[in-house]
């Protein structure tokens, strides 16, 4: 059962239907709680203002070869996280592993900065999903610092399991706040989740 048919039960049965799964309750308290709007709202109030001057906010509408050049920002440490799973599945692969996770820290806060940056000239509808995808973001962050110092102490197996739940942190946030659950968010698709323009204030 898709996200609208549950909700359609839902309303109809005045409760959650009994077949309906932990995951699916979670997407749509997300969907639809006032706590989110109320989060999303404050975070915008709290943006540093200087991450709100035009000369910043203009830089998130430069393009290159057609596209916009912030996403690029966005999705590295996410490519670089996911490849660190590919590289943990490959036979002596732990130690770049770690190289691939280092090197996503290190480009994290720039990403974090972009998207905070971005977040300030969104409206109220697609500030929810850009919020819940910065809360996934930032939860995948601490979830790969922590396995990038317990690799460095020498508990492998255990690093493995913390990068799992920050890639699972990641798909969420992708499929919340990219994938158009939440509603449509400027230049993104169902199709490319990675792409999407800002909301230009008027001159």
């Amino acid at each position: 059962m898709g996200l609208e048919g549950v909700e359609g039960v839902w309303r109809a049965g005045g409760g959650y239907p009994e077949g309906m799964s932990g995951v699916q309750r979670v997407f749509r308290w997300v969907r639809t709680s006032p706590a989110v709007d109320k989060a999303a709202g404050a975070l915008a109030e709290v943006v540093p203002a200087a991450l709100r001057r035009r000369e910043v906010t203009g830089l998130l509408g430069k393009r290159a070869w057609g596209r916009p050049v912030h996403p690029a920002v966005v999705v590295l440490p996410i490519g670089l996280y996911a490849a660190s799973a590919a590289l943990d599945l490959m036979p002596g692969g732990s130690r770049a592993a770690r190289v691939a996770i280092g090197a996503g820290l290190a480009v994290a806060p720039a990403s974090l900065a972009t998207e905070l940056a971005e977040y300030g000239t969104l409206d109220e509808k697609q500030r929810r999903a850009a919020f819940v995808q910065l809360v996934a973001n930032a939860a995948a962050d601490v979830c790969y610092l922590t396995s990038f110092r317990l690799r460095g102490h020498g508990f492998g197996v255990v690093a493995r399991g913390v990068s799992a739940l920050g890639l699972a942190a990641l798909g969420a946030g992708g499929l919340l706040g990219g994938g158009g659950l939440l509603g449509a968010r400027p230049g993104y698709s169902t199709a490319s989740a990675s792409v999407r323009e800002p909301v230009r204030e008027p001159v």
